[in-house]
């Protein structure tokens, strides 16, 4: 059974320091859901609210309809997988699994008999793939590996919700993506409610379900990676989720959004000048991208810099200092 997590005008304050604006969003069941924004936009401190690690300064926290606000973080049945994966170096895998399941009940009596502990123990160890490792110490793993116990030590105690500080944020680059892929299957077989702590887009556009976009404690957008990518709610959204040019011309009444991808580049013919929504400008900048270009154009009439992606065997004639045009149409505009 999947568990819905609900936030209901949920604030915290150090001081005078507000860190958490009232905050009102339920984190679907089941799903995969990213908590996207910038260092110091309130992630972690939500994260930590979440987990009884700190305490709101207003609002309420409810499992499905179950409010564990003041429940202590022992009993909130909620997993988390911290940045460093905080794994006990003098333990094995086994144990380290084994130890997420010592937990007890408000009587005191074990939540879980010896022997369900070691077959659950195994059952974790299978789902992430790492059954022949129980008896290596952390040291012996790469830290792909350490992250899977990690998880399984995390998923053991059969939580409601799993929590994931940055958890691909101590990888090198190829790791991240292929540990993620794994990150994400392991949630879709576990099928546990999970919330997922980055500040890169394309983590949280790739793995999630759902993103959530924080900025200065406060809750910018929500929705799926469709969703955010193509009808962002502010500029901000737009800008994080995705390569964005805000731009005000004389036909937008206003400051406008287009991406990046959405913006087209031509050799200057009367047809092409001609067309609507189409300026003349001059490249200023080339940069490399394997099959893409990213061109940095001034716009001739309105000194303003426009940015395009573009693929590069599609413009064999594209050079710093070329004249263009440049069209941006009006359907792919955003507009707050």
């Amino acid at each position: 059974m999947s568990h819905t997590l609900h936030l209901r005008d949920l604030t915290k304050r150090f001081g005078s320091t507000v860190a958490i604006s009232p905050l009102t969003l339920s984190f679907p069941g089941g799903r995969f859901t990213s908590l996207l924004g910038p260092s110091g936009c309130g992630k972690s401190t939500l994260l930590r609210l979440i987990t009884g690690l700190e305490r709101p300064s207003g609002g309420r926290i409810f499992v499905d309809d179950t409010e564990i606000t003041d429940v202590p973080p022992v009993h909130r049945k909620i997993g988390m997988v911290f940045q460093q994966y905080a794994l006990f170096p003098n333990l094995t895998v086994a144990e380290n699994v084994l130890y997420g399941l010592h937990g007890k009940d408000a009587s005191g009596a074990p939540l879980w008999p010896t022997e369900a502990r070691r077959e659950r123990m195994r059952e974790m160890l299978a789902l992430v793939g790492l059954e022949s490792f129980a008896e290596r110490r952390p040291h012996e793993l790469s830290g792909g590996q350490q992250q899977r116990v990690a998880i399984a030590r995390a998923l053991a105690p059969n939580p409601s919700i799993l929590l994931l500080d940055e958890p691909l944020s101590a990888l090198d680059a190829w790791s991240r993506t292929a540990i993620g892929e794994e990150l994400r299957e392991i949630q879709r077989k576990s099928g546990v409610t999970t919330l997922m702590v980055t500040h890169d887009r394309t983590e949280a556009l790739t793995l999630s379900d759902y993103v959530a976009v924080l900025h200065d404690g406060k809750l910018e957008d929500f929705g799926t990676p469709d969703e955010l990518y193509e009808h962002p709610k502010s500029a901000f959204s737009a800008t994080f989720v995705g390569d964005m040019n805000l731009l005000t011309l004389p036909t937008s009444n206003g400051t406008v959004g287009i991406r990046y991808a959405d913006v087209k580049l031509s050799e200057p013919t009367e047809q092409t000048i001609s067309a609507p929504e189409s300026f003349v400008g001059k490249v200023q900048r080339l940069e490399f991208r394997g099959d893409m270009l990213r061109a940095h154009v001034l716009l001739n009439d309105f000194k303003t810099t426009v940015t395009a992606d573009v693929v590069r065997v599609e413009h064999p004639w594209l050079s710093e200092g070329a004249l263009l045009v440049v069209h941006l149409p009006e359907a792919r505009w955003c507009r707050w």
